[in-house]
């Protein structure tokens, strides 16, 4: 069966967004509806000791599509995400202010405002602020859930940080697929 140039032109721009978009966020049988999230807005944590705050920007819970989730989260001057890997998710990170160093494997990589990287799941790695103002990553997972860590990890903004015990915290990795070093 031959196909039109049109026929060819859809199909071949689709399989192309397939690479950029996971299948269920371009084909699903949920009608997803927008999410417009302001500065400001969101879901709010302190995470771990540091009290670095976090905001959940977009959930996969928010829409009905369960392929990315969206945060942000502000590192302290010589402060640091330590080295971990995601069992289920792949993760895109985007400096959006700052200099540190992101540890990929066995590298350590210099990243400053503007750098991305895209960490796919089993990859160990680790964030360091080196600069002398707050780093600010933003920072997507998919599929969406891992968010959900977060909320069980940290406290919420404006309620004092909450340590978990050694089980606690190996029961909660268990859950959410992350590994630490």
């Amino acid at each position: 069966m031959k196909q039109s140039r049109k026929q060819f032109i859809n199909t071949a721009s689709l399989g192309f967004a397939g690479l950029f978009f996971p299948a269920d966020f371009l084909s699903s049988s949920v009608e997803a509806e927008p999410v417009i999230v302001h500065e400001g807005e969101g879901e709010k944590y302190w995470i771990g000791p540091r009290n670095s705050p976090l905001a959940i920007k977009i959930s996969g819970s928010q829409n009905g599509k369960r392929s990315l989730s969206f945060c942000t989260e502000e590192i302290a001057p010589g402060e640091g995400i330590p080295l971990h890997k995601h069992m289920n998710e792949d993760e895109l990170i985007f400096v959006y202010k700052g200099e540190g160093v992101l540890t990929v494997g066995e590298k350590e990589i210099k990243v400053k405002s503007g750098s991305v990287a895209l960490i796919p799941r089993h990859c160990w790695h680790a964030v360091k602020n080196t600069g002398n103002e707050i780093f600010i990553m933003v920072f997507s997972y998919t599929p969406a859930g891992f968010e959900g860590y977060f909320r069980e990890f940290g406290s919420p903004v404006g309620t004092p940080w909450q340590p978990k015990s050694q089980a606690e915290y190996e029961k909660l990795n268990k859950k959410w697929g992350i590994v630490y070093k």
